[in-house]
């Protein structure tokens, strides 16, 4: 693969593939401060919206029994619940110790096999050096997929953190970069004002609105309003905030 770290060129940006160019996440930026990650769609989106990691799947992604794993070791194993993986579903997500001996771990997972519902994952893990705390019978896992594969249009209800937005039509099954940072044209809901923070919409999927400051839906801060207001439903400018 190239390197993590790319710098892009003007309209680079806007480039999708159906062959994968880089990992999954890796980091791109234009030289006047805009800064994206790379992804792999699951459906396609008009370019100005809110794109969000898929759901995780309740029967992977907490409290699984696990084997034994001494210091150092390479995999984790895990038994699913009622239901199945296939061939590199989980690859480049992660694996983490949610409970109980050796808690708090988390690790990066690397190419795997196919796994039937209710079996035993035998996780493979990219980390230097392997597990660093040993684990028990006792020890709980979670798994979660990567955050920039498959991602979907952001839905008014909170399934997943937003991972950026789309700065062109995006087509289902590509890759491309997803904005994080910098000035971007977004999908405006409601009334927004000068300097005003905005976050997902609970109205219209993929459209930013003003935050809400009493607390009573999500608020994941995308960004501020910058020196253009939009009317809802047109596409204004928005100083996006994500973390790189």
């Amino acid at each position: 693969m190239p390197d993590r770290i790319v710098e892009l060129d003007y309209g680079r940006e806007k480039r999708q593939t159906t062959a994968q160019e880089h990992e999954l996440g890796d980091l791109g930026y234009l030289r006047d401060g805009r800064f994206f990650r790379y992804i792999f769609m699951d459906g396609a989106v008009t370019s100005g919206k809110l794109l969000q990691q898929v759901a995780n799947i309740a029967e992977h992604d907490m409290d699984l029994a696990t084997a034994v794993a001494a210091i150092g070791v390479g995999t984790i194993s895990a038994t699913l619940g009622a239901n199945d993986i296939a061939a590199d579903e989980y690859k480049d997500g992660y694996i983490y110790v949610n409970d109980d001996v050796g808690e708090g771990q988390l690790f990066k997972i690397s190419s795997h096999a196919a796994v039937a519902s209710s079996g035993v994952f035998a996780v493979p893990i990219r980390d230097e050096g392997g597990v660093r705390t040993a684990l028990t019978a006792a020890s709980l896992t979670g798994l979660m997929k990567n955050p920039y594969k498959d991602v979907i249009i952001a839905p008014t209800t909170h399934t997943g953190a937003i991972v950026g937005a789309t700065v062109r039509d995006a087509s289902d099954n590509n890759y491309g970069w997803a904005q994080r940072a910098g000035i971007a044209a977004l999908l405006i809901d409601g009334t927004v004002t000068i300097g005003e923070q905005v976050m997902r919409s609970n109205g219209t999927a993929g459209a930013v609105e003003a935050a809400d400051a009493a607390g009573t839906v999500e608020n994941e801060i995308i960004g501020s309003v910058t020196l253009i207001v939009a009317v809802t439903t047109d596409y204004g400018l928005i100083s996006m905030t994500l973390s790189p």
